[in-house]
């Protein structure tokens, strides 16, 4: 388990001059408060957290200075699993940004999004309209049903083109064949 952990750690590594970054959350209702925290090595004037939603939109957030080489800042959000990019400016207006990564694997509890931990029944009585998360995996599933069956049409097509391919170039599908010549004997 020990090694497995460290590997984790390393995996999610956010690049130079990012250091240590964590992520609290608070669930209010249908949206999640996160308090993000990343240590930043230099003297960066500003760093910014920018949280994707990916197909949607991209919220950016500010952080403030705890002192030191410290920054955090709080947001609200939508219940997902956003991916997180940090980004430090630099007194020259150049922006450094960190590997992506997202909130679980900075800490947020998955069961905060209604993931995790047991299995969730819900009962459908029809009044109440779908969350937008759920017509965002509706639609994704929708996309890629779709490409699943143009995938499908474009091999069939390539093995029905593929057969044809020995046939001669003057002969007309569908139109009748001349009989060939007979030869004849001489006696």
């Amino acid at each position: 388990m020990v090694k497995l952990l460290a590997t984790v750690i390393v995996l999610i590594g956010l690049g130079s001059p990012f250091g240590d970054a964590t992520v609290e959350g608070t669930r209010i209702g249908d949206h999640l408060q996160v308090e993000f925290a990343v240590t930043v090595e230099g003297a960066p004037v500003a760093v910014v957290v920018h949280a994707v939603d990916p197909g949607q939109s991209q919220e950016t957030v500010s952080l403030g200075n705890r002192g030191g080489v410290q920054w955090a800042g709080v947001t609200d959000l939508d219940l997902m699993n956003y991916v997180i990019v940090f980004e430090a400016i630099l007194a020259d207006g150049e922006g450094i940004v960190s590997e992506p990564t997202t909130l679980f694997q900075l800490g947020l509890d998955p069961v905060l999004i209604g993931m995790g931990g047991g299995v969730d029944v819900v009962v459908d009585d029809g009044d109440e309209p779908l969350s937008a998360t759920t017509r965002r995996w509706g639609w994704g599933a929708l996309a890629l049903a779709a490409a699943a069956l143009a995938l499908l049409a474009v091999w069939a097509m390539s093995d029905r083109n593929g057969g044809k391919q020995g046939a001669s170039h003057s002969e007309t599908p569908g139109a009748p064949k001349e009989p060939a010549e007979e030869p004849t004997e001489e006696i």
